[in-house]
């Protein structure tokens, strides 16, 4: 049958997010960036921007083949920070560790014969889990994994759909790397406990921490929400969504404790006066693929937020490979 399909994307939203990006990538000599805006209740996309892009009309320009590659859906990145909330969600919904629970932080750990630090390699004395997320604390998210253990940790973050496409109506999908947490070695849990070693796909990301700000369900994004045939009968789209380990009490405390994220950040200017917005930022170290290790100076950047927050309708969520 002929007929037209009918997108979720909003041309403002979507304008305003390109514009954005080009500024940042301008500023920062960023080496790619993107950013998705979702509707974290049922998975409709507003707004999908990345650059470098591309005009289809004049293709033959492009020198990298790979820009023609959607990153959203094709390329897995490690992520660092913002999976800190997916493991403290887990930590919270298991009961075993509450906002409060204390620790007393050393600026770092011991694990196997490595040593996991912080990111400013500071100590911090004894500091509750809330300062964990306010300060993004690497410790603070291996002491939640120890209360956890492997097999608690691996389950609640496979229901999150950390290993799984997300069922998104595009092309070429791929899923997340998450071998790491098929093993029984301490390392590779206290490592994706703050989000390193383990890398997924931007989409995979965004609608696993959806769930966080939606009561704890995983939705399916999309971008088609309806077709029109010329027979001029219309369907509309369905798309499924299942439920992952975490209560809607977790999700009202994990929510909470992101917006306390947000009222400690310095800068009041991005603090919007009448509603609340759960966040949190990521910096995580890029792997070298010829090495196995990593770049000493070259890093991933990545921002969620959401909001209002307790009743969420936006998502936003954007990253930047290796600025300057």
């Amino acid at each position: 049958k002929d007929g037209s399909l009918v997108t979720t994307i909003e041309p403002d939203v979507q304008s305003f997010l390109e514009k954005k990006l080009s500024v940042v990538k301008e500023k920062y000599q960023v080496d790619s960036i993107g950013g998705i805006i979702m509707n974290p209740q049922d998975g409709s996309i507003y707004a999908l921007g990345v650059n470098p892009d591309f005009n289809p009309n004049d293709f033959s320009k492009v020198e990298k083949v790979s820009t023609f590659s959607n990153p959203f859906v094709e390329n897995v990145f490690e992520f660092g920070s913002v999976v800190k909330p997916l493991v403290m969600a887990a930590g919270l919904d298991a009961g075993v560790v509450t906002a409060q629970t204390k620790y007393d932080d050393k600026g770092f750990i011991q694990v196997e014969k490595k040593e996991i630090s912080n990111f400013d390699k500071k100590a911090r004395g004894v500091v509750n889990m809330e300062e964990v997320l306010s300060q993004s604390l690497n410790t603070g998210m291996v002491f939640v994994y120890r209360q956890l253990g492997r097999d608690k940790m691996r389950n609640y973050m496979f229901s999150f759909g950390v290993k799984d496409k997300t069922g998104i109506d595009l092309p070429n999908e791929t899923n997340g790397l998450t071998s790491n947490l098929n093993t029984s070695r301490d390392i590779e849990y206290a490592n994706a406990s703050f989000g390193q070693g383990i890398a997924l796909t931007p989409m995979e990301m965004v609608r696993a921490l959806a769930s966080l700000g939606n009561g704890g369900k995983l939705v399916t994004p999309h971008v088609v929400k309806s077709i029109k045939y010329d027979t001029f009968v219309e369907k509309k789209m369905t798309y499924p969504e299942v439920a992952t380990k975490i209560s809607e009490e977790t999700s009202e405390e994990i929510t909470r404790m992101l917006v306390r994220v947000m009222d400690k950040l310095e800068s009041t200017q991005i603090k919007p006066e009448h509603y609340s917005v759960a966040v949190k930022t990521g910096t995580a170290q890029v792997a070298d693929k010829l090495t196995g290790g990593y770049y000493k100076d070259k890093h991933t950047h990545s921002f969620v937020g959401y909001f209002p927050a307790y009743n969420p309708e936006f998502i936003v969520f954007l990253y930047a490979i290796n600025p300057k």
